[in-house]
Order: structure tokens, then sequence, then C-alpha cells
């Protein structure tokens, strides 16, 4: 017995000490963690730089860490600010503290306000292989800053790196096939932008759609590339009596469908607030909402789409592991399309068995807990 509890306090000190081994820290689109995680991981990075201060992995890991933890610890940024203060200090003029540094401008952890500085002077020294983080931070930034060549040039490369999520890739393409030729898409958030940009660039598929993100519309390098993209004048800040950037906002997507109407299109996952002003006006055909001043049978075009346009195979079975957000938009297909069930129940037997089988898939080949993934196939009927 006592050689029994020997080895199993044996294994637990292993599996104590296997947890305390500093990890790259991944974005929570990538591998969502909890906050405790991110604060132990914080000062295992920590730790490696006070042994090697000249160790910019160390030091990257130890930042995003910090930066992380702000997401559950009720937006507390002490832990960056105090992260990215010392970085400047040991490791500066270095690719990984110019990067760390505009992404902590951008998301106000301190370092100044020049962010184009800090992001300029990176882009002269990318490293040969760059991290999922890398390409996201540059793609936006020249995307925001309305440099499409150069935007272009870092979506292809990052498509062709091959490091981005195939299940997020397919989602996208789905999306932007269900659209009208010169269709416009408004979204917020990575995952909703970025692979459109890697479709376009990387593939050369779907480029007559014009993807606008709905936060850079605050910058005015971005609304330039906007209006020259689109033909049209959007409202500027100076010119209207505007109470708040809110109203701003909602004043030139006002102007851009007021300019094009039925081609304008929605992400599913854009915050509700922003498309308050026209939902009664917005119409499910699948994974988008379209705009539309008048009613129409937008279940016909939805059945279109999942019948002729979408590429769903794919949910049936994964051939590698994938990203939180690349899971979660598989589950969203049975959120989505559910409603076509019914239909193809009465009209249509064996579009409906295959469509279910792909519902149902595309929820159980994620690691959502078991509760989440029974709430969802509960919608299936």
């Amino acid at each position: 017995m006592k050689r029994i509890i020997w080895i199993i306090g044996y294994w637990l000190l292993v599996i104590e000490l296997a947890a305390q081994k500093p990890e790259r820290i991944e974005s929570p689109i990538v591998s969502e963690k909890d906050s405790a995680w991110y604060a132990e991981q914080r000062d295992l990075w920590k730790a490696q730089t006070q042994k090697d201060p000249t160790d910019e992995t160390a030091w990257r890991n130890y930042y995003k860490a910090a930066r992380y933890m702000s997401w559950w610890g009720g937006k507390d940024n002490t832990a960056a600010h105090e992260a990215i203060r010392k970085m400047s200090q040991a490791i500066p003029d270095t690719y990984t503290c110019n990067l760390c540094a505009f992404t902590a401008i951008k998301l106000g952890h301190g370092f100044g306000t020049d962010g184009d500085k800090y992001a300029e002077a990176a882009l002269k020294m990318l490293p040969d292989e760059m991290q999922y983080d890398d390409y996201n931070e540059w793609v936006c930034y020249l995307a925001m800053k309305g440099q499409e060549e150069r935007m272009a040039q870092m979506a292809k490369r990052y498509f062709d790196s091959g490091i981005y999520s195939e299940a997020v890739l397919r989602y996208s393409y789905n999306e932007l096939a269900g659209m009208t030729e010169g269709g416009i898409y408004i979204a917020n958030g990575d995952a909703a932008i970025i692979p459109k940009w890697l479709i376009q660039e990387g593939m050369g598929l779907c480029k007559d759609k014009t993807i606008v993100c709905a936060p850079f519309l605050a910058v005015k390098e971005y609304r330039e590339w906007l209006r020259r993209k689109l033909n049209m004048n959007l409202p500027e800040w100076e010119d209207g009596n505007f109470t708040d950037y809110d109203a701003y906002e909602r004043a030139m997507l006002q102007a851009i469908i007021d300019r094009y109407g039925s081609k304008v299109y929605f992400s599913t996952t854009t915050p509700s607030e922003t498309m308050e002003p026209w939902k009664k006006n917005l119409y499910n055909e699948g994974l988008l909402l379209k705009y539309s001043a008048k009613p129409y049978d937008n279940l016909a075009v939805k059945r279109r789409n999942v019948e002729e346009r979408y590429q769903l195979e794919y949910l049936l079975v994964s051939f590698r592991p994938e990203w939180t957000a690349g899971q979660r938009l598989s589950a969203n297909y049975a959120v989505l399309l559910a409603d076509l069930l019914p239909y193809y129940a009465r009209n249509d037997r064996k579009r409906h068995d295959w469509l279910m089988r792909l519902l149902v898939s595309g929820v159980q080949n994620t690691s959502l807990d078991e509760e989440r993934k029974q709430t969802i196939l509960s919608q299936l009927k």
C-alpha cells in the first residue's frame, strides 16, 4: 500500500511540475485559456526574462500573457503596462519590442502615442518566420492605413505560410460565396475580417467584394481608401453634428447603405448595437444578414446558398487540430441553418438527411463542452 501511495504521489508531483513549464502564448482565437492560466504563464515568462534579459521570445510571451490576463481580470492593464515598460529597457530597438510597443499603444497599455513609428520600424525587421500574431498585426495595420498594395503582399504571405485556420477560411469563403456580385461585407473582429483578405489576396477569389472593417472607420487613412474603393463620399467628423463616435459610425454606414442598398451585408458576428438602426431591414441568407428596403423570400436564397454555393463537406471530419474560433464557427452552421430542416423534411427528405448530418458533425467535431453541444443540437428538428 505504501508503494502505491508513493507512486501516486510521484505522478502528482510530475504533473504539478509540468504545469509550471512556460508555454507559448497563443491568441484566444487560436486557443482560449482562463485568467488563472495566463497569470501563471505571466509569472513563468517574467522569471525567464530575469534569467536572460535578452531573450526576445520570453519577453514576447511575458507581454502576451499579461495582456490576455486583462480579458478576464476586469480590464486591469497594470501587468501589461509593467511588461512593456521593462521590455523597452531590456531589448530596445528589436523587432519584438517594436511589435509589442505598437500593440501596447493600440490597446492603451502605455508606451506613448506614436504607434506608426514602432509599426514601421518593426516592418523593416520582419523575421523570416512569423507567428499568427505577427501576420494579424501587420495585415490589419496596413489595411487600416489604407496601404492596399502592402496589405495585399502581407496577406498573400500570410496565406502562403499555411498557418491560418482552415475551418475559419472555409467559413469565410462560404460567407463570400453567398453574396451578390460587387457585394459589401461589414463586420468587426479578426476572425470575420482577416480571412476574407487572405482569400482575396492569397487565392485570388471573390475580389469583387469589398471588405469593410467597422472599427477602422475611425481612422482617416482608412476612410480615404474606402472612399476611393466605393467611389463615394463619406461624412467627416468635422463636417457633421455628431454627439459621439457611435453616431458618426452609424452615419458612415448609413451613407454606404444609401448608396449601395441591397449589396450590403453584415456578418452575423457583428455586435447587435452596430446593426441596430437597420435590424428591421436585415434578412438572413444563410451565414450573412443582407440589407433590403423591401421584404423578399430570403429563405429561398438561403436554400440556394446551401445547395449550390456553400462548400460544407469539410464539417464531416477534421484532419488537424483547429483553432477555438474555427470550432465555434463550424458549430455556428447549426445555429444559422437549422430553420431549413423543416422545409427539407416536408419537401426533400434526402436533402434533409444530408444537411442534418453536416450540421450535427459541425457541432460534434468541436471541443465545446457537452452541455453547450446539446444546447445547439436541440435546435435541429
